[in-house]
């Protein structure tokens, strides 16, 4: 901004040298104010609410055995991805082996006494009818084949948990993803739920965990049901550099209870991650899409000041005369400031053109005249290019001639209608 006034100052210096004369002192025509400018665009744009968020896995396993023993082997490299059912890790099975040759022999013996008490039972069928055997023996013989049924199942049962031990000794990856890395060693020797060996994270797809102040979620759960139970996400890199990297997702699920000590509540998406943008764990911004606007008005953000009460309005600059843009305050309404330092407002038409440097230099006056320049203050030609340095006295002589000649209108209308007050727009309700 400093070198738009000191350019300024240089075509104003440059604009008066032949109205100097040192015997009489003439009245030294302003030249109009340089000011830079941006058009304000109409498109459908999405109204977004910013979040905080957290990447999780969709499935996440850490694998800890389920028996004790010696590791014998470890089949996988660290940082691998494996599927469902691949073999990670050996534990030594001959005790577990043993283990199964013995319970099947408990059964066994289980299973050949109950077979003996049967046929006792069926031999005495007959005597205890015909009176030769007595009904209180024969019933011990029954009462003994419904124990020997009791103790061949539990010969069963631990016949099941030493193959299921068994079966335990080779450790399977639960799920498909990748793994991590390697905690333990062949030799080691693992404690069952205790050692970890490693863990897997499911990649492909991912939970988007981000939080909301708790007053915006009855706002949220409306446009929830509006867009049939759930909503957009746009998922970015939280690091500026890195905003173009950027994953969309949907959220349905809402948590069950305010978060009391912070007051919000955490809102889930899941995020289809083929692509490998994003890991398990990593901070990230999300924008919550909200609904659609339709003809949203978009301006640059610097083009907003602040008034004395904290309203919001804009300088328009609309071209009265080739290179001269008769400036008005408008006030406007923020609807959304965007993360590309633009914002959509109300109060501003779409085509008009706003002043997003130089407000400085168009504030002192309610009626202000300005030409457009660019950021270093070199004016604009009607070919869209800056003006050459040596035709610079050309184009402020002509852009005073005109200022003067609309200021001298200006006066003569406030003269003649005799009210005293100013006619120029001082607000966009004041240029309807």
């Amino acid at each position: 901004m400093k070198n738009i006034f000191r350019i300024f100052a240089l075509i104003a210096a440059m604009s008066v040298l032949p109205a100097c004369a040192p015997k009489k002192k003439a009245e030294v025509p302003m030249p109009p104010s340089a000011v830079v400018v941006a058009q304000a665009k109409k498109a459908d744009f999405p109204r977004y609410l910013e979040c905080l968020g957290t990447m999780h896995s969709f499935q996440s396993a850490v694998i800890v055995p389920q028996v004790s023993g010696q590791i014998t082997k470890i089949n996988f490299s660290q940082g691998d991805t494996v599927k469902e059912g691949d073999v990670i890790a050996q534990i030594d099975p001959r005790q577990y082996e043993a283990a199964v040759v013995q319970a099947q022999g408990d059964l066994m013996q289980a299973e050949a006494a109950l077979k003996i008490d049967q046929l006792e039972v069926k031999r005495n069928e007959k005597l205890v009818k015909d009176g030769y055997v007595d009904k209180q023996t024969f019933d011990s013989y029954v009462a003994k084949v419904e124990s020997d049924k009791g103790l061949m199942e539990a010969a069963k049962g631990r016949y099941m948990q030493a193959k299921l031990n068994l079966e335990w000794c080779t450790i399977k990856a639960p799920i498909s993803g990748k793994i991590g890395l390697k905690e333990v060693d062949v030799g080691n020797i693992a404690t069952a739920n205790s050692t970890r060996i490693t863990s897997i994270e499911q990649l492909d797809k991912l939970y988007v965990d981000f939080i909301i102040p708790s007053q915006r979620l009855f706002e949220v759960r409306g446009f929830m049901e509006k867009s049939g139970g759930k909503l957009d996400l746009e998922v970015k890199y939280v690091e500026s550099n890195m905003r173009d990297k950027m994953q969309r997702a949907s959220v349905k699920i809402v948590q069950n209870k305010i978060r009391y000590q912070s007051g919000t509540v955490i809102l889930r998406g899941e995020i289809d991650n083929k692509s490998m943008l994003f890991w398990p764990n990593q901070p990230v911004k999300v924008s919550l899409v909200l609904e659609t606007i339709k003809g949203a008005i978009i301006i640059p953000y610097a083009a907003l000041e602040t008034g004395p009460n904290g309203s919001k309005y804009v300088y328009t600059a609309e071209v009265k005369e080739w290179p001269v843009r008769e400036v008005a305050k408008a006030p406007v309404e923020i609807v959304q400031i965007n993360e590309d330092a633009s914002c959509v407002v109300k109060g501003v038409n779409d085509g008009a053109d706003v002043v997003v440097a130089g407000q400085l230099a168009v504030s002192a006056s309610s009626y202000a005249l300005a030409y457009s320049s660019t950021v270093m203050g070199m004016p604009y030609g009607k070919d869209g290019k800056p003006v050459a340095i040596e035709s610079l006295r050309e184009f402020i002589g002509g852009a005073t001639a005109i200022a003067e000649k609309f200021r001298a209108q200006r006066a003569a209308a406030k003269n003649g209608n005799g009210k005293g007050h100013e006619t120029a727009p001082a607000s966009a309700e004041a240029k309807k």
